[in-house]
Protein backbone atom coordinates (compact mmCIF):
# COMPACT_ATOMS: atom_id res chain seq x y z
CA UNK A 1 0.00 0.00 0.00
CA UNK A 2 2.77 2.70 0.86
CA UNK A 3 4.50 1.24 -2.35
CA UNK A 4 1.08 2.40 -4.26
CA UNK A 5 1.17 5.85 -2.29
CA UNK A 6 4.84 6.51 -3.08
CA UNK A 7 4.31 5.96 -6.75
CA UNK A 8 0.85 8.14 -7.54
CA UNK A 9 2.68 10.82 -5.22
CA UNK A 10 5.84 10.75 -7.66
CA UNK A 11 3.08 10.82 -11.16
CA UNK A 12 1.35 13.48 -9.40
CA UNK A 13 4.79 15.23 -8.80
CA UNK A 14 5.57 14.55 -12.28
CA UNK A 15 2.41 15.47 -13.86
CA UNK A 16 2.76 19.25 -12.23
CA UNK A 17 6.35 19.71 -12.91
CA UNK A 18 5.77 18.85 -16.96
CA UNK A 19 2.53 21.66 -16.56
CA UNK A 20 4.97 23.89 -15.38
CA UNK A 21 7.61 23.12 -17.92
CA UNK A 22 5.03 23.92 -21.22
CA UNK A 23 3.52 26.54 -19.46
CA UNK A 24 6.83 28.46 -19.18
CA UNK A 25 7.22 27.63 -23.07
CA UNK A 26 6.62 30.67 -25.14
CA UNK A 27 4.14 29.48 -27.63
CA UNK A 28 2.62 33.33 -28.20
CA UNK A 29 2.32 34.13 -32.24
CA UNK A 30 4.27 37.15 -33.85
CA UNK A 31 1.75 40.45 -33.69
CA UNK A 32 1.67 40.21 -37.72
CA UNK A 33 0.06 36.53 -37.93
CA UNK A 34 -2.53 37.59 -34.95
CA UNK A 35 -3.41 40.33 -37.43
CA UNK A 36 -3.86 38.49 -40.13
CA UNK A 37 -6.21 35.86 -38.47
CA UNK A 38 -8.13 38.55 -36.79
CA UNK A 39 -8.76 40.38 -40.05
CA UNK A 40 -9.61 36.61 -41.60
CA UNK A 41 -11.99 36.07 -39.18
CA UNK A 42 -13.98 39.57 -39.37
CA UNK A 43 -14.26 38.84 -43.13
CA UNK A 44 -15.56 35.19 -43.05
CA UNK A 45 -17.95 36.06 -40.19
CA UNK A 46 -19.40 39.19 -43.12
CA UNK A 47 -19.50 36.56 -45.65
CA UNK A 48 -21.03 33.90 -44.08
CA UNK A 49 -23.69 33.23 -41.40
CA UNK A 50 -23.06 30.52 -38.99
CA UNK A 51 -25.97 30.51 -37.36
CA UNK A 52 -28.88 31.04 -39.67
CA UNK A 53 -31.79 30.75 -36.26
CA UNK A 54 -32.72 32.78 -33.60
CA UNK A 55 -34.38 31.42 -31.00
CA UNK A 56 -36.28 34.50 -29.01
CA UNK A 57 -39.36 35.44 -27.31
CA UNK A 58 -41.95 37.56 -28.94
CA UNK A 59 -45.32 38.86 -27.49
CA UNK A 60 -44.55 36.02 -24.81
CA UNK A 61 -43.79 33.10 -26.52
CA UNK A 62 -40.99 31.63 -28.33
CA UNK A 63 -40.49 32.50 -31.61
CA UNK A 64 -38.09 31.12 -34.76
CA UNK A 65 -36.45 34.32 -36.33
CA UNK A 66 -34.38 34.23 -39.49
CA UNK A 67 -31.57 35.25 -37.98
CA UNK A 68 -30.21 37.30 -41.04
CA UNK A 69 -33.65 39.40 -41.83
CA UNK A 70 -35.14 39.41 -38.22
CA UNK A 71 -38.54 38.35 -39.66
CA UNK A 72 -40.83 35.48 -37.42
CA UNK A 73 -40.38 32.62 -39.42
CA UNK A 74 -42.49 30.07 -36.63
CA UNK A 75 -44.35 31.39 -33.19
CA UNK A 76 -44.73 28.71 -30.44
CA UNK A 77 -47.77 28.67 -28.26
CA UNK A 78 -45.27 28.13 -25.65
CA UNK A 79 -45.57 31.18 -23.07
CA UNK A 80 -42.20 32.58 -21.84
CA UNK A 81 -43.30 33.09 -18.35
CA UNK A 82 -43.54 29.31 -17.86
CA UNK A 83 -39.95 28.54 -18.19
CA UNK A 84 -36.62 28.60 -15.31
CA UNK A 85 -35.44 32.10 -15.02
CA UNK A 86 -31.99 31.13 -16.65
CA UNK A 87 -34.20 29.76 -19.98
CA UNK A 88 -36.11 33.47 -19.98
CA UNK A 89 -32.91 35.49 -19.39
CA UNK A 90 -31.24 33.31 -22.36
CA UNK A 91 -34.59 33.82 -24.70
CA UNK A 92 -34.94 37.73 -24.13
CA UNK A 93 -31.44 37.91 -25.59
CA UNK A 94 -32.04 35.17 -28.40
CA UNK A 95 -30.11 32.00 -28.50
CA UNK A 96 -28.01 31.70 -31.72
CA UNK A 97 -28.94 28.34 -33.41
CA UNK A 98 -27.05 26.61 -36.41
CA UNK A 99 -29.02 24.17 -38.28
CA UNK A 100 -32.52 22.97 -38.26
CA UNK A 101 -31.18 19.73 -36.48
CA UNK A 102 -30.16 21.78 -33.30
CA UNK A 103 -33.62 24.28 -34.21
CA UNK A 104 -35.78 21.14 -34.04
CA UNK A 105 -33.87 19.78 -30.48
CA UNK A 106 -34.58 23.35 -28.54
CA UNK A 107 -37.67 23.31 -29.43
CA UNK A 108 -38.57 20.24 -28.61
CA UNK A 109 -36.66 20.79 -25.41
CA UNK A 110 -38.91 24.18 -24.68
CA UNK A 111 -41.69 23.40 -25.89
CA UNK A 112 -42.73 19.52 -24.51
Amino acid sequence: MKKLIIITGIAVYSLFAVAMVAKSVNTTKPAASVLTETISFETAMETENPYPYLLKSSDGRIAVFDNKSGKIIKKTDTLVSILPEGDREMLEIGIKVKSEKELTRLLEDYCS
